[in-house]
Order: C-alpha cells, then sequence, then structure tokens
C-alpha cells in the first residue's frame, strides 16, 4: 500500500464566544491572527458559500492552533455541531500532502472518508495587515459515522505562504511547534485498531490506559477516561472528548515564569512540561513542553 508522509498540522477548539476565546488565548501568550472569516463547499464538488464562523489562529514554526466560534448564526457552519457536543477542542488535522495523491490512500484504509472538498478564508497579509490574501485549503474528512472521537481532517495546504508569515511565528510564551494532540476514548484498542488503518503504523502503549502514534512531525496521544482523571483530574464533558493538546516552547522555565506572572496556574507533569487547566482555556488540556 502507498506510504503518506503524515504530520499533526493543527487543532481547532470551538469556543461559544470568539472575543473569549481570543480573550484568553491572548493571555496564555499565544501571538494570535486577526479575525478570518470561512468560506467552503458543504460537499466534495459543491460550491463555494460564505458560512457562519470564523476564527483566530497561533501559527508555529511548525502546525498551528485554530480558535473557531460562531460569527453569524444564520448561515452554515460546522461549528455548531461541535459546540452542541461541548466548549472545547474538536478539530484533529494531519497534514497529508496533495490531496489526489492522498485521497485514494487514506478511502482505500478506511471506510468514510470523503473526497476533498474546498475551504478558503481571507486573511491579513503582512507585518501591518496592510493586504488580504486567500488562504485555501482542499480537506478530507472522516466522517463522524467512522471516526467519533474528532473531527479528523487530512489537510492540503494550497496557499501555504499566506498562513505561516514570519511575524506571526513569534509568542511571548515562547511556542514553536505543535506537539501532540490527545483523545479520551472508550474502548482505547477499538480505537487504535481504526487509527492503525489510517496511520498505516501500530502505536506505542506509553502508559497504563494510554498510547501514542508517532507521525512524521507530532504525537497523537489515544487514552482512557480512567488516564486522564489519573493524569490531570479532568472529568470529559461527553465521551469520546478531545481532551487536550501540547506545543513545545523554546524554554520551559520562562514559559513557566511567564504565565506564572499572568496568575495562570500551571501543574507540573514529570517528564518534564506543564499544563493548564480547562478552565483557562475554553475546554482542552494545554500542556508545554520543551523543544
Amino acid at each position: 500500500m502507498s506510504a503518506l508522509d503524515l504530520v499533526l498540522d493543527h487543532t481547532g477548539v470551538a469556543v461559544r464566544d470568539l472575543d473569549v476565546g481570543q480573550q484568553k488565548y491572548d493571555r496564555l501568550g499565544f501571538t494570535l491572527t486577526e479575525r478570518s472569516f470561512h468560506s467552503g463547499s458543504r460537499t466534495p464538488g459543491g460550491p463555494v458559500e460564505k458560512w457562519g464562523s470564523g476564527n483566530h489562529c497561533a501559527m508555529f514554526e511548525n502546525g498551528y492552533l485554530e480558535i473557531i466560534g460562531i460569527t453569524d448564526p444564520n448561515l452554515y457552519s460546522s461549528t455548531q455541531d461541535y459546540l452542541t457536543r461541548y466548549e472545547g477542542q474538536h478539530i484533529v488535522a494531519i497534514g497529508s500532502g496533495d490531496a489526489d495523491k492522498s485521497y485514494p490512500v487514506l478511502s482505500g484504509r478506511f471506510e468514510g472518508v470523503t473526497p476533498a472538498n474546498k475551504l478558503q478564508r481571507d486573511a491579513p497579509f503582512g507585518p501591518n495587515n496592510e493586504e488580504t490574501r486567500q488562504a485555501a485549503f482542499r480537506n478530507i474528512h472522516v466522517d463522524r459515522a467512522n471516526f467519533p472521537e474528532a473531527k479528523l481532517i487530512f489537510i492540503d495546504h494550497l496557499t501555504p505562504e499566506v498562513l505561516w508569515q514570519p511575524h506571526l511565528l513569534s509568542h511571548p510564551n515562547g511556542a514553536v511547534a505543535l506537539a501532540e494532540v490527545a483523545l479520551c476514548v472508550e474502548d482505547l484498542d477499538e480505537t487504535c485498531g481504526r487509527l492503525s488503518r489510517l496511520f498505516d503504523q501500530q502505536p506505542k502503549e506509553v502508559m497504563p490506559g494510554g498510547k501514542v502514534f508517532n507521525l512524521s512531525r507530532g504525537n497523537v496521544y489515544v487514552i482512557t477516561e480512567a488516564r486522564l482523571k489519573d493524569w490531570v483530574g479532568v472529568t470529559p464533558p461527553a465521551m469520546p472528548y478531545v481532551a487536550g493538546f501540547g506545543v513545545a516552547v523554546k524554554d520551559l522555565d520562562a514559559t513557566r515564569d511567564f504565565l506564572a506572572a499572568r496568575d495562570i496556574p500551571t501543574k507540573d507533569h514529570p517528564y518534564p512540561a506543564l499544563w493548564v487547566a480547562p478552565e483557562h482555556t475554553c475546554g482542552p488540556v494545554l500542556t508545554f513542553s520543551q523543544a
């Protein structure tokens, strides 16, 4: 079977109030893009239309974080489906390269993989936002009926230069990369079996109740509800649940000092890393680790 070079591209947190989400992640020390508004096709090959959602992104040297919310409740948006379940992290996007090449491979591995559809948004461009350029993507979706654990997307970036602008890559908290995401599931082995087919690899058991898929860049952890509670003391608002994401930073001690200066409490992991509780992030557990 053909191989794909898979990387952890981005993760998305759906918030009930985009202004609040913007404020919280700014306080956490992320440099956020100006608000951008989505357009897309609802179905593969369908017409591109204006959607009722928008976002702010924190762009890293590797990967990025998306804060997404409703901007017009009268227009179509998949974001409302996320918020019906819970406020928090939902989107896990895997970079898979050219959609025309990756779709046949992925659809051959797994049922419920849909052909790529178009998504685009106008994005401010330049150090002073002096221009507006179109950011364009082709997204291969995995049907939630076949993979309910997350909104799993395989993404093809058509305009990476519009997203990864140099002035957006510096963050007060020292963030340099999206390092990991964590899925909390009811049946660890069954979920990992489906991901093994999609990723064409076997996970490693890293702890009781936890396994990890090491992609070419970034990690996808799969953990049980009991493991999540033992790890950070969090009870999922629903199951399955996208429990959190991790960001690699330049200097973990400097990040700790930065958060303390903003009165954001943290707790230490032994590996080493530190984490921030869901009340400060609109839902997910946020982990900072040394790059």
